[in-house]
């Protein structure tokens, strides 16, 4: 390209600082910032301010107390999640391995991601040597699957034996509409999964316990049955924090407290798929960066 084609805005700063930036933005200070990215709160803002210096622009309002993004920050730090991405995903695309493989993985459907699309593109992109095979169901039935040789990573709840702990979530209690805080005359309605499903079981002790009348109302065979169960007003279910749907009501202060649910990843006794690690550390990092309100192992 001629001299006199080429753009005279140039973005002259390194991966590093964009990291710092994206940090602060997403963590809220600069001390947790710092936490996440392994660096001093010193060195994260001497990085954004000479960031700001480069580009002429307020990226960040500090105070004592807060840290807020101004209008400008909020452009930049978009294009900076972007740049991060291709970053990351170009080296993966030259680190992965150069045989060709498959690689089966199973969810459970309860804990899949709202946002599993992108994050199977993404894998795809950066391993173009891996083609992916997908299977959904319940906790019990991708165990026995993969158990039967069919599936090499499951992730599903705590059903199994020998998991790897990846992250937790709350359980809450979901519905349409609020639940009356006195159910003494009339029982709650639950939406939930066929059993086994954990979930299920859960509700039941959880209301038995509190001395909580129910009854089940809708005895469903996939998550989005329960969901949209949910949504016409046919009842309350228990479901991850992240299967909450819009158009749906946590029922907070009304019914009993629930545990947290640990999302866990399985492997075949024979797995030896060399891409098998790379798709685990790629969901954690898509999970971390895209639903902060989990808490990752």
């Amino acid at each position: 390209m001629s001299k006199a084609h080429r753009s005279p805005f140039k973005l002259e700063t390194d991966l590093i600082s964009l990291r710092a930036l994206v940090a602060v933005v997403e963590e809220g200070s600069f001390t947790a910032a710092a936490k996440r990215v392994g660096r001093t709160q010193s060195a994260i803002s001497l990085q954004i301010a000479k960031l700001e210096e480069r580009l002429s622009v307020k990226l960040l309002e500090r105070t004592s107390r807060s840290v807020a993004v101004t209008p400008a920050g909020e452009t930049f730090v978009s294009y900076a999640r972007r740049i991060l991405e291709l970053a990351d995903e170009a080296a993966l695309a030259v680190t992965s391995p150069d045989e060709a493989s498959v690689l089966r993985v199973g969810f459970a459907e309860y804990l899949v991601p709202q946002h599993l699309h992108t994050l199977l593109a993404r894998f795809r992109r950066a391993h173009p040597n891996c083609d992916l095979s997908l299977m959904l169901g319940s906790g019990a039935e991708m165990l026995r699957s993969m158990r039967g040789g069919d599936l090499d990573l499951v992730f599903t709840g705590p059903e199994g034996d020998g998991g790897e702990l990846l992250w937790e979530e709350p359980l809450v209690w979901a519905g349409s509409g609020k639940v009356p805080a006195d159910s003494a005359d009339a029982p709650i309605e639950l939406v939930l999964m066929h059993a086994p499903c954990s979930y299920r079981q859960i509700a039941f002790d959880a209301l038995t316990k509190a001395g909580t009348p129910w009854k089940l109302s809708i005895d469903a065979n996939s998550v989005h049955a329960v969901q949209s169960a949910i949504r016409a007003g046919l009842g309350v279910s228990v479901l991850p924090v992240s299967a909450v749907l819009e158009g749906m009501t946590l029922c907070e202060g009304t019914l009993p407290a629930l545990p947290n649910t640990s999302v866990m990843s399985y492997r075949n006794a024979d797995f030896t798929n060399p891409y098998g690690q790379r798709f685990i550390d790629f969901l954690l990092a898509g999970i971390e960066d895209s639903e902060p309100r989990l808490s990752v192992a």
